[in-house]
């Protein structure tokens, strides 16, 4: 962790957009910490926050449009051939399709707000069908609020993340 945080501070501002917009498994880390530690680094004057705001709500937003991408061009097939691995049989595949159809815009928008989440959101939101523009339109609410309490909390609580 030493290593990825001196990573950070090297790198600065790209290091954060590289990492939200690749972090699509939450590698290195789950997005909600890497951005409210980038919080932390801008309270302790490391980053501005209005360059920290632009790269954090940029890099979401493209890694975001990444999974999307995947669940439209390869959604399905990877569900059929390996959904049974991860508890993700046709039954239940079935019954969050169904859902999503009814519920997937507002799904959108408010999935970024529980941990986790997003990434599967974003590819069930490609696998779905559902248009770029509305996926788009749906989902930057989402990013801009959710990334920005993220970001704030790191800011106000003053704690170091590693």
């Amino acid at each position: 962790m030493e290593h990825l945080q001196e990573y950070i501070v090297q790198y600065g501002y790209l290091s954060i957009f590289l990492f939200l917009a690749l972090g699509i498994f939450g590698l290195p880390l789950p997005d909600e910490v890497l951005v409210a530690f980038a919080g932390y680094l801008t309270s302790a004057g490391t980053f501005q926050f209005a360059f920290t705001i632009i790269f954090t709500l940029s890099g979401v937003m493209v890694g975001t449009l990444f999974t999307y991408m995947i669940g439209r061009k390869l959604g399905k097939p990877l569900i059929h051939r390996f959904g049974n691995h991860l508890f993700l049989t046709p039954h239940r595949m079935h019954k969050i399709e169904r859902w999503f159809m009814t519920y997937g815009s507002w799904t959108v928008t408010f999935g970024y707000f529980v941990p986790g989440m997003r990434h599967f959101i974003c590819y069930i939101s490609g696998m779905s069908g559902m248009s770029v523009k509305r996926y788009v339109l749906f989902a930057t609410p989402g990013v801009i609020v959710s990334t920005t309490v993220c970001l704030l909390l790191g800011y106000f609580i003053h704690l170091p993340f590693f």
